[in-house]
């Protein structure tokens, strides 16, 4: 693998490029639309739309935590993952609509009502979606391209705008569902989406999608070893597996294979979306494992001391689930401040070894390196006593 580029990173306030400007008009243009929608909802079914927001919000939060609890989130500052949720939410979002519209009533004319009644989702949106959240991706990289060194920096950012558009359609769903509710009820409608549409369809639709294109995308970036074809042909296999998983979730495919209950619905939703939460798992094994084997070449040239990271900890350094796993191990054996400290130490060394690939050591490491020498104190407090007895 190469040396280091130590030239640091770019901002995404970037105002002469023109990747800037564009992702800043189309997200004020989301803006203004998604206004409009909420402001509907909360004169019509208030208690829905409050309700709603409140639900979709904590369903946002539990993916966050989700992915910092895997250590994703310190591949970029705060304004990428923000920017990406706001791009796929208002952006994307936004600029589907109209689209899919158009598409369905192309294929209307075309085919047949009765045609794009059946098949009108599967057909319109993997196209206009998959293709709008990609776009958001590859203008934040045109905006702040060395921001993006890793697999993993693309495909976190990738999820973001999938969880961004994933959240405001449910959220859209929600208000829209309220208003046409067949009782008065605002309340039930709120808690059958988050049910439906978070709970059993949340782990296997546009985050997920998003994440598989965006990993042709990181593809092409960072292989530049490869010829621009092979790139070009691994960025267009991974986006159309993205379509083809969306489309399979969007058609009528296997609904006569299950009852029309709740429990016939939650077995086609299972039995869809599993194969995608597979395909997914082996994508990020992979780009977990490439961002593994940068991670080391930058630690082992960069950071050799060992008491700021030892040997089991520059191997697990680029594998979040095994860095998961003792963590949780060390809670489970010394206690949860134990196992706090230990999470606090991980992402101590995963943020001084990424600074330390974008700056080289200096200012910007030395605070990072003064944390992971006292959280190690404190912790060594908790543990030593244990290993000695």
């Amino acid at each position: 693998m190469n040396q280091p580029d130590l030239a640091g990173i770019d901002p995404f306030f970037q105002p002469t490029r023109a990747a800037f400007w564009l992702l800043a008009v189309l997200l004020l243009n989301g803006l203004f639309s998604i206004g409009q929608l909420l402001g509907l909802g909360f004169r019509v079914v208030p208690v829905a739309a409050l309700l709603g927001l409140f639900a979709w919000t904590l369903y946002t939060l539990g993916f966050v935590a989700m992915f910092r609890a895997l250590d994703l989130l310190d591949q970029h500052p705060p304004a990428a993952y923000v920017l990406a949720f706001a791009w796929g939410g208002l952006g994307a979002a936004h600029l589907a609509l109209p689209a899919n519209s158009a598409i369905q009533s192309l294929a209307a004319k075309l085919v047949s009502p009765e045609f794009v009644a059946v098949w009108g989702p599967a057909l319109a949106g993997p196209i206009t979606e998959e293709f709008l959240k990609l776009v958001g991706v590859i203008l934040l990289v045109l905006t702040a391209r060395s921001q993006f060194r890793t697999d993993v920096s693309v495909l976190v950012v990738g999820a973001m705008a999938g969880l961004g558009f994933q959240v405001v359609e449910n959220l859209n769903y929600t208000v829209r569902s309220a208003i046409n509710f067949p009782t008065e009820s605002q309340v039930q409608p709120v808690l059958w989406d988050l049910l439906t549409r978070g709970v059993l369809s949340g782990l296997w639709t546009h985050a997920a999608y998003t994440a598989v294109a965006s990993y042709g995308l990181a593809l092409f970036l960072l292989r530049p070893e490869r010829t621009r074809a092979a790139r070009i042909g691994m960025a267009l296999l991974c986006f159309a597996l993205a379509w083809a998983m969306h489309f399979v979730w969007n058609s009528p495919w296997m609904e006569d294979w299950f009852s029309d209950d709740f429990a016939g619905l939650a077995l086609l939703l299972l039995a869809k979306g599993l194969p995608v939460l597979f395909a997914v798992a082996l994508i990020w094994h992979a780009a977990t494992r490439e961002t593994g084997a940068y991670l080391h070449t930058l630690a082992a040239s960069l950071v050799p001391e060992r008491e700021l990271l030892r040997d089991d900890e520059w191997l697990r350094l680029g594998s979040p689930l095994e860095r998961w796993r003792v963590r949780r191990d060390m809670g489970r054996t010394y206690g949860r401040r134990a196992g706090r400290l230990k999470a606090r130490l991980q992402r101590e060394q995963l943020r001084l070894v990424l600074k330390a690939g974008m700056y080289g050591r200096g200012p910007r490491t030395a605070r990072h390196e003064r944390a992971i020498r006292r959280l190690r104190a404190k912790l060594d407090t908790i543990t030593q006593p244990a290993i000695a007895a």
